[in-house]
Formats: C-alpha cells, structure tokens, sequence
C-alpha cells in the first residue's frame, strides 16, 4: 500500500514519570509511516483524499502539548488513536516516538517506542432477551461506535429460540461487520466491558442475558488462548449466527473450516431437516 512518511518532528512537551519531566519539559521526536491508498489524490487532484502532511505535524503538536503523561508509550497510543480517528481514509499506522532527554545517566543516544497498528474487519454477533430487546441490540452498536469501531454492514434482527438447553425467553440476533485498529484481544475486552455497562450479568451458562456481544472473526486471524478463541468456537453449530452472518457476508470463508459461510449455513439446514 502507499505510504507517507513522516521522518523526525521536533515536539516540546511536559511528558514523563518524574515531576522534573512535567515541570522543565524536554523534546520528543516524532517518526511514522502512514499507508493509505494514494490513487485518487494522484490521478484527480483530490485532496479529500490525501493527507496533509503539514497540518497532520501540527496536530500531533498540539496533541502531544495538550496534556502530560507518565510514559511515552500513553502518549505514541494516543497520537495513533487520534490520527486514525481524524483520518479515516488511514489503513495503517506504524510510529516512533522517541525521548532523547530522557533521564538516564549512562551513555545513551535515545529511548523510543514504536507502536504498529492496522486496521481490520472483523465480525460481531449480537442477541438479546432480557427488556427492550430492539432497543439493547441499537444500545450496544451505539456504544461501538463511540469506542471508534466504525459499523460497516448490519444484518437483520432475527428471533430465534434460545439455544443450550436453557428454558428462558426467544432471543432476537444480528451480526454486523465493523472496521477497527484495535486488536484481537482488545477489541474482546472491549465487548466485554459494553456487555458489563449495560448491566450484562452472568449467572447461568446461556442462560438469560440482556445483551451477548460475541467476536466471531478478526479477518482470517486464528488464536488460541484462555482468553480469547477465533473463529469463535460454535460458529457452525448456530443457525442463529449463520443466518444474519450470510446475509452480509455470504461468501466469507471461515478460516479453520475453508469453507464460506453459505456453504455453512446449507449444511447445518440440512443436519437439522
């Protein structure tokens, strides 16, 4: 992908974990390589779809000068989050940031870090049977998008019976498909934590919930952890998640399985008949 490069600004800023860091100041110094498609800009003379890279120097500026930190790596995240949230047409980020001053009383040309991001696709299922079930479903993408996931396609909101043996309320689901920077395991957290602000309690395994936020896929990413299992395990066992998944992604193919996600779906109808 085209890049812009962005090779050493000079910042003065109040950043550091000693208070003589946040008192006298010191200077950073800026590096990054912003990958975006360049086409457009290059072959019409649109600037909407470019970045300039003079007034991107004086955001970073005034970002880095607008508050203190403790660590630089706060301060290289935040640069980063904020860059993407002002430049959407930005698919990738990688960033230096370095602390030349930094206080150590050793030989030492510079302390840096460097913090790598891109954005991705991934896909998330959303179901609910508690209260204002339309309503929890519309209450949890808003949240998404206040965490800067950008929704890009939306299911329709199917009830379906409940599934695992649970005696409890019909449920209605959907799926959507968004465009995030944040990684795997974060983005899970952050499902997470919006399942626990709108008052998800967890007391019986699929039992009852107000609203259930599952990661399906990151792009064809395959992990493994305690925390985290993609694809998500019970894909193929769920037509509640398949049928609003083919709707907007019919041919995404599940990265374990090879197969497309139709393919899924005629299969498990076909088990089931």
């Amino acid at each position: 992908m085209d890049q812009l490069q962005i090779k050493d600004l000079e910042i003065f800023a109040y950043h550091g974990l000693f208070p003589s860091e946040k008192e006298l100041g010191q200077k950073f110094v800026v590096s990054a390589i912003l990958s975006y498609d360049m086409t457009k800009a290059a072959t019409e003379l649109d600037l909407t779809a470019s970045v300039h890279y003079g007034e991107l120097c004086q955001q970073w500026t005034t970002w880095f000068q607008e508050t203190t930190e403790d660590l630089i790596e706060t301060v290289a995240y935040k640069i980063v989050e904020r860059t993407f949230e002002t430049y959407s047409l930005v698919q990738e980020i990688e960033l230096e940031l370095k602390k030349p001053w930094a206080p150590v009383h050793l030989p030492l040309d510079t302390c840096s870090v460097t913090i790598h991001r891109r954005k991705q696709r991934a896909f998330i299922a959303l179901g609910s049977n508690m209260g204002d079930k339309q309503a929890n479903l519309e209450q949890a993408i808003d949240k998404l998008r206040a965490q800067g996931i950008h929704i890009l396609k939306e299911s329709s909101v199917l009830a379906t019976e409940p599934w695992g043996g649970v005696e409890q309320d019909s449920f209605v689901n959907q799926v959507i498909e968004v465009e995030t920077w944040l990684p795997a395991p974060v983005l899970l957290e952050t499902l997470l934590a919006i399942e626990s602000e709108m008052g998800r309690v967890r007391e019986v395994h699929w039992g009852p919930r107000l609203i259930d936020l599952d990661l399906l896929f990151v792009e064809n990413q395959v992990i493994y952890t305690d925390e985290l299992i993609l694809p998500h395990p019970y894909i193929a066992e769920r037509l509640f998640v398949l049928e609003p998944l083919v709707e907007i992604a019919p041919h995404f193919i599940h990265p374990i399985l090879k197969q497309p996600i139709r393919h899924l779906v005629d299969q498990l109808e076909q088990g089931n008949a």
